[in-house]
């Protein structure tokens, strides 16, 4: 059976088990087995832990000047 494993996840045991949401964002690497992952939790605005986006910037990745754009001949998403 297929599962998926997390690793390094800072505070994922402070999210209640009821009353979040707890959503993963991860890029599609070409040629790549597994790559960064962004783990949130949305939770109720009284968590006594959260935080809002833009609150912890070192968290955040760095912008690019380039856009991604669709190369349908590599099937993936590229920095143009």
């Amino acid at each position: 059976m297929p599962y998926t494993q997390a690793e390094g996840v800072a505070n994922l045991n402070l999210v209640p088990e009821t009353g979040c949401l707890v959503a993963i964002g991860y890029p599609k690497l070409a040629g790549g087995l597994g790559g960064y992952a962004c783990y949130i939790a949305i939770c109720p605005a009284d968590w006594k832990y959260g935080v809002s986006v833009g609150e912890v910037p070192e968290a955040l990745l760095p912008k690019s000047d380039k856009i991604l754009q669709w190369d349908a001949k590599q099937g993936i998403r590229v920095r143009k």
